[in-house]
């Protein structure tokens, strides 16, 4: 019921939003279903339950309500209510990072969430997405910020967003049936990034949902952990 739920839980439900002690702010629904998918592949196939009743992935929205925009802004007030909400031991209740696309639009926002509050840290508090999520042997921000600088040293220029970690051949089946889905192209290494219509992107997760296996979806499933990794979780 409504009335037992802390004021932070119960926010959470006024603006349509599931949450956990830990969880994880994401830019739009799709990013959110993905993530939803691969952790529930990988529970059916090794019985690892990578979300549980601890950690949840949160879309700041739907459509335009979605975002980098939304998302600071969710980030912001959740993070403020959290810091008065305390556990029977003193502890926070609750901890919420944004995790951003690796793009203009990722980049802008970490910038400006961080100007909006200075306690919000990156490598801490707020994540982009990379190739390469490390984990370090320390989670100190400084250190982290280190390892992920040395482990994407070549990709530093490419753009990159959840989509990518689908194995090539897999997207190119898709792309095989909708040739028109992708606008541009950009590799580094072995790692590709693609620019898709937004009819397209919509199309890909369709056929995610459809054809996907847990092995597909085998790049999503380890920012997962590294994510538990960054919150302290086991």
């Amino acid at each position: 019921m409504a009335e037992e739920l802390d004021f932070v839980a119960r926010y959470a439900m006024g603006e349509g939003l599931i949450i956990r002690n830990r969880t994880v702010l994401v830019e739009g629904t799709t990013d959110a279903e993905l993530f939803q998918l691969a952790a529930r592949l990988e529970y059916e196939a090794t019985g690892t339950d990578l979300l549980g009743r601890d950690l949840a992935i949160v879309a700041a929205g739907v459509g335009h309500h979605g975002g980098t925009r939304n998302l600071c802004r969710r980030l912001w007030v959740l993070r403020d209510l959290a810091r008065n909400c305390l556990s029977e031991n003193g502890s926070l209740r609750y901890r919420f990072i944004g995790l951003f696309d690796n793009d203009d639009a990722g980049k802008q926002a970490v910038k400006a969430v961080r100007a909006f509050d200075a306690s919000i840290l990156e490598y801490r508090d707020v994540f982009r997405l990379w190739p390469v999520m490390p984990l370090p042997n320390s989670l100190d921000p400084g250190t982290v910020e280190k390892a992920f600088h040395h482990a994407n040293a070549c990709y530093k220029r490419l753009k990159w967003e959840l989509e990518d970690l689908l194995p090539q051949e897999f997207v190119e089946v898709f792309l095989s049936e909708h040739p028109g889905a992708v606008t541009h192209s950009t590799s580094i290494g072995n790692r590709l990034h693609r620019d898709l219509t937004r009819d397209g992107k919509a199309r890909l997760h369709r056929f995610v949902k459809q054809c996907a296996v847990r092995d597909d979806l085998s790049g999503v499933i380890e920012v997962l952990r590294a994510v538990r990794f960054y919150l302290r979780m086991k």
